[in-house]
């Protein structure tokens, strides 16, 4: 900003006195080039109150509805993301969202805490593409499995019945025979 000098020569008796205008030759053209700038800054200042009003801060009712429409998963924890935003700190947009995944971060399990879940297992096991997957493991695994040898000869049941001692020599007969076999 210019300022105005004035200046008083001793020289002259009556006073008179000189007005400087700077880089301006005269008072008009000043006065153009105030009124110059006067127009760009209204219009600088009608620009930036256009800019602020449209990204102005959504109403959270807006934010809302946005985050349903969005993540329609959201409905399911409206009550916990409207406590989250009530104990926020932050306001303005995105707040819905910071507190959707705030609220689904503190829901995810790992997958140790899902497979002893009981409902998670109730869920997989209702798919009967998930039953018969986890029968058919299962009796793969019997398959695989090496049982223990209970009866030599593979266990065939005997046609003739069976001979019972009369005296304690007989049974101990019969136990040497058993014990020949195994």
């Amino acid at each position: 900003m210019e300022q105005e000098q004035i200046s008083v020569n001793p020289a002259q008796s009556d006073k008179t006195t000189e007005t400087s205008y700077g880089k301006f030759s005269s008072g008009e053209d000043l006065l153009k080039a105030y009124n110059a700038l006067e127009a760009e800054f209204t219009r600088r200042s009608q620009r930036l109150k256009e800019y602020e009003q449209q990204n102005k801060a959504k109403s959270l009712n807006e934010q809302r509805e946005e985050l349903f429409t969005r993540y329609p998963i959201a409905k399911e924890y409206e009550s916990e993301i409207a406590d989250k935003v009530a104990r926020s700190e932050t306001t303005g947009n995105g707040v819905m969202e910071r507190a959707l995944l705030d609220v689904l971060s503190s829901k995810v399990k790992t997958k140790s805490e899902m497979a002893s879940d009981r409902e998670v297992i109730d869920k997989v096991l209702s798919e009967n593409a998930n039953r018969d997957e986890v029968i058919s493991r299962y009796l793969e695994e019997i398959k695989n499995t090496n049982a223990p040898v209970t009866l030599s000869k593979g266990g065939a049941i005997p046609a003739a019945r069976p001979y019972k001692a009369r005296s304690l020599r007989e049974a101990g007969e019969i136990a040497k025979k058993i014990f020949e076999l195994v």
